[in-house]
């Protein structure tokens, strides 16, 4: 072989190309535009494409508010379901017709839940946050031709899509081991630090009304477009708005949308004024205003996947799998110090049980002693301190103080969680996600 490769110089320059393609491809996914402390938008989009054929139902599309709203590790892990998320941060209506044709690509039966938001055409790092990640395909060509002849765009700026490193080839300076690291083994899990650690208080931004107002020519087209893609492709599908802050034009506009949707035979599940439902805390469960936090999506998750298997009989309640419950695990790594155990079991928790309003944290004679308010209807409370970055629970009891001895020299940080006996199950409420401070001096 190296002899013919000698005499033979085209051999060689295309042995070489061969070769450096083969470099690059998996190099350039490094350099590709992300942001992981703010966003899980590859994570997302890679993982969905390592799913088994025909192992999920439903799959979620949407932008952020899908993937920020609905975590499918934190269903499974109550459920024993296998859901999945096919979104992006920013992904429009322009978007939708060719996410729903790669989910049909490996789970042809599963019911789709399409998570509107406001957005119709993408901006170029929100095509870059899905393009990227989605596998060279007539359907990622129709796409990126769709987009660009649709708009109105340069068409030559498309190029950029087939060969990021002509837009992002600037990063390798800017690059760290996160940035190679293409799967942390959570199937995409929402695990961004906004999500995680914020707390907003959102109620001050929410707006309701009755009214419908019409909708932007671009609304109009591409929903009709998509639609009728539904109705050729006979598609299992069910539209969902979340519960957020929308300006009063999105929300009246929405408002025509929803009903339009309806009009041509299709489920919308609209959510937009549910939070007090859901059992969602306006003061406490947004990292944003268009974002639950880690305690919201908890309570959002098992909101939905119960109506989603009420309406279209999908089985929850499934065998364990030994492939997701590693996945959990090591998801759980990433967020032990940010939730309680008892938080996680979706089953067992009381979402309109109040928070205890802790009082104080006082360090004297060796102990420490956190006091808190009585919750109505609360029949004890579970005290957690923050050891090593996870939250180890310390005390159990019916009374609103408890004394630790086990506290370590510096900062110990508390919280206490509510909790109610419903006929011998136990149940879990609210509680101050960021606990109370203390510092110990021995």
């Amino acid at each position: 072989m190296l002899e013919v490769l000698k005499k033979t110089p085209i051999l060689r320059v295309i042995c070489f190309l061969l070769i450096l393609v083969g470099l690059v491809i998996p190099v350039q996914k490094a350099i590709l535009y992300r942001d992981r402390k703010t966003d899980n938008s590859s994570y997302q989009v890679m993982n969905f494409y390592k799913e088994k054929e025909d192992s999920l139902n439903p799959v979620f599309i949407g932008s952020s508010c899908c993937f920020s709203f609905y975590s499918p590790l934190f269903a499974y892990n109550t459920y024993g379901i296998t859901t999945n998320n096919y979104a992006s941060s920013g992904m429009g209506m322009i978007a939708y017709k060719y996410a729903i044709e790669e989910v049909r690509k490996t789970q042809k039966d599963a019911l789709i839940v399409l998570t509107i938001t406001p957005l119709d055409i993408m901006n170029y790092t929100a095509l870059h946050y899905l393009l990227d990640y989605m596998p060279m395909s007539k359907n990622k060509l129709n796409f990126i031709k769709g987009y660009f002849t649709y708009g109105e765009e340069n068409i030559l700026n498309s190029l950029e899509y087939f060969f990021p490193l002509m837009r992002l080839h600037e990063r390798w300076s800017d690059l760290t081991a996160d940035d190679f690291v293409l799967d942390n083994g959570t199937k995409g899990a929402t695990a961004h630090q906004y999500y995680l650690t914020y707390v907003t208080d959102i109620s001050d931004d929410l707006f309701f009304s009755e009214e419908r107002r019409e909708m932007p020519e671009n609304w109009v087209y591409l929903m009709t477009d998509l639609l009728d893609y539904c109705d050729e492709h006979n598609e299992k599908i069910m539209f969902l708005l979340p519960p957020r802050s929308y300006s009063e034009e999105e929300f009246t506009q929405l408002n025509t949308l929803v009903d339009y949707i309806n009009s041509r035979g299709y489920d919308v599940l609209d959510l937009r004024e549910k939070a007090e439902e859901i059992g969602l805390d306006v003061t406490h469960d947004f990292y944003d205003k268009r974002h639950t936090n880690v305690h919201g999506s908890l309570k959002y998750t098992d909101y939905v996947i119960n109506v989603v298997a009420e309406r279209y009989n999908i089985q929850l309640d499934h065998e364990r799998n030994e492939e997701w419950d590693t996945a959990f695990n090591n998801y759980y790594e990433l967020i032990k110090g940010d939730v309680l155990d008892v938080e996680l079991n979706m089953k067992q928790r009381d979402c309109f049980l109040e928070r205890p309003e802790l009082v104080s944290a006082v360090y004297d004679d060796g102990s420490v002693t956190i006091k808190w308010n009585e919750v109505e209807n609360a029949d004890g409370y579970l005290v957690y301190r923050k050891e090593n970055n996870e939250w180890i629970r310390v005390g159990d009891t019916e009374n609103t103080e408890y004394s630790d001895s086990e506290c370590a020299e510096g900062t110990n940080l508390y919280t206490v969680i509510s909790y109610r006996n419903d006929n011998g199950v136990i149940r879990y409420g609210n509680y101050e996600y960021k606990g109370i401070g203390v510092e110990v001096k021995r």
